[in-house]
């Protein structure tokens, strides 16, 4: 994960109202992923199908509860493709 860039990006977003500590969090929270499901985000993001496969599994094998950790890895997929994920009920799989 390119941690550096994706810090900029999200501290230039216009939606992200409390910069420093929600910057922080969804990078803290996107590296938590990388390291538990032992998976790059970069190699993931990349492609639709492997994007929507870590989304879905994230509840599983985090146990999350309030989307936190599927939020941070969508952003770093915005940050790279420059489109947002659809959500996962609008997802068509290839």
């Amino acid at each position: 994960m390119d941690e550096v860039s994706f810090k900029e990006f999200l501290e230039n977003s216009s939606n992200i109202s409390s910069k420093e500590k929600a910057v922080r969090s969804r990078i803290s929270k996107a590296l938590k992923v990388e390291r538990d499901l032992n998976v790059n985000l970069d190699s993931i993001v990349c492609d639709d199908n492997k994007t929507y496969e870590l989304l879905t599994l994230i509840p599983k094998r985090m146990n999350e509860q309030n989307g936190v950790y599927q939020n941070a890895v969508r952003k770093y997929y915005e940050f790279r493709n420059h489109k947002k994920f659809p959500k996962l009920n609008d997802f068509k799989r290839y």
